[in-house]
């Protein structure tokens, strides 16, 4: 008979365990111990609700890894009496449920101060292994109530850590969620451009003024009649010298724009947001290819998501899309928001950006701007302290900040 190979979702104990407002307290010790059976004590209030429903929803996800395939642990759901539970409440339903349950462990991390001391009388008075969880460190600490040979080492479980999953178990999904792919043309084009800006700067602003002034009617917005649309099409870019060549060049490859004995024309479909998304792109949205170039080299950053903002968002003018990636050295989610200049006032834009990383559940979140105007640099460092936003103003931060051989 040929022998079996061991599972790859072993089954640990039985698992009880205090309900955290922390979602990686929740997920990280199960992720360790891989419990058959999981005990979920709570008080009883809308938030512990939640953080018990984002668990059952993440582990479909979490068993989709090659190394967590099938893994579906029997969760139970054990709300206690009361929205602020004492001690001797918590610690009798504990011991109920160790007596129901031999060779269970306790995780007394979450809940209340109370309840944690009750969680830990109970499985004092039984004997059992009980540990808290110490996420900053990401180690468990044994309280020595019962006896455990070896606690699991943690470091290697954020290799696991996917967008998809960091979402679920903070209650989102994934799929409510839109973004772009990037070609290497088009990241190519990002990086020429924010050479070009650098070098031409002069060349380049004047070049998107007569481009916006050729496409955009007095009010900013383009002509709404299909016809005049495509009469803005047939009109030949704004001429320039060699920097505008060059830009218009590296436009073409990545298929923003085509050329003829004419001149150079922008090679969008005839409606507004096609139009309005190339217009982007080379006035500012190159800013967020060539951000979006160095994250795909850097290691410390995973899964970079272009053009990321919720399906159902009426956003049409493409300001309002970030870049979504998993940030390894925090092993958390990041949204970045790149900015050429700002059209609003910097804490606009900044309380935006933080409004923005809230509904994902609260990712980090960098700004980064390209160009600050004059005396401007100053408020956006204060209100991103304020917000706990991290800030890459101008060239020399943005590229110590995203690039392999920055920071």
């Amino acid at each position: 008979m040929k022998p079996q190979s061991p599972s790859p979702t072993p089954s640990g104990p039985c698992l009880l365990q205090l309900v955290s407002d922390h979602a990686m307290e929740n997920l990280l010790p199960v992720m360790a111990l891989r419990p058959a059976k999981l005990l979920l004590v709570r008080a009883a209030d809308k938030n512990a609700e939640s953080a018990v429903a984002n668990l059952r929803a993440v582990m479909p996800v979490l068993a989709q890894d090659p190394v967590f395939k099938g893994y579906q642990p029997k969760i139970i759901d054990l709300p206690l009496a009361n929205a602020t539970p004492d001690i001797a409440e918590t610690r009798d339903l504990i011991a109920r449920e160790l007596i129901a349950s031999p060779g269970a462990m306790v995780n007394f991390t979450g809940g209340t101060k109370l309840m944690s001391i009750g969680a830990h009388l109970a499985a004092s008075v039984f004997g059992r292994a009980s540990f808290t969880f110490d996420h900053s460190q990401v180690r468990f600490i044994d309280a020595h109530t019962g006896r455990h040979e070896r606690w699991p080492e943690l470091g290697a479980l954020s290799k696991h850590f996917t967008p998809r999953l960091l979402l679920a178990i903070q209650g989102r999904n994934l799929d409510d969620y839109r973004h772009e792919p990037a070609s290497d043309p088009l990241r190519a084009f990002g990086l020429k451009a924010y050479e070009l800006r650098n070098q031409h700067s002069a060349a380049i602003e004047t070049f998107i003024k007569s481009l916006r002034a050729q496409f955009l009617t007095q009010n900013g917005r383009l002509p709404q009649e299909p016809e005049e649309l495509k009469n803005l099409l047939a009109r030949p870019l704004p001429a320039g010298g060699d920097p505008i060549r060059f830009l218009l060049t590296s436009a073409t490859s990545a298929g923003l724009t085509k050329s003829d004995s004419q001149g150079w024309r922008l090679t969008a479909a005839p409606e507004r947001r096609a139009i309005e998304r190339s217009l982007h792109l080379l006035s500012n949205g190159w800013l967020e290819l060539a951000v979006l170039d160095c994250l795909q080299r850097n290691p410390r950053y995973q899964y970079p998501m272009w053009g990321f903002e919720h399906a159902k968002s009426s956003s049409s003018d493409h300001h309002d899309a970030d870049i979504l990636c998993l940030d390894t050295r925090s092993n958390s989610l990041r949204l970045i928001c790149c900015r050429v200049t700002l059209i609003r006032s910097p804490a606009e834009h900044l309380e935006g950006l933080a409004a923005r990383a809230r509904k994902l559940g609260g990712a980090a979140c960098t700004f980064v701007l390209y160009k600050p105007a004059q005396g401007q640099e100053p408020l956006i460092r204060s209100e991103a302290r304020r917000l706990g936003i991290d800030a890459a103003i101008e060239a020399d931060e943005i590229v110590k900040a995203f690039s392999p051989g920055g920071a």
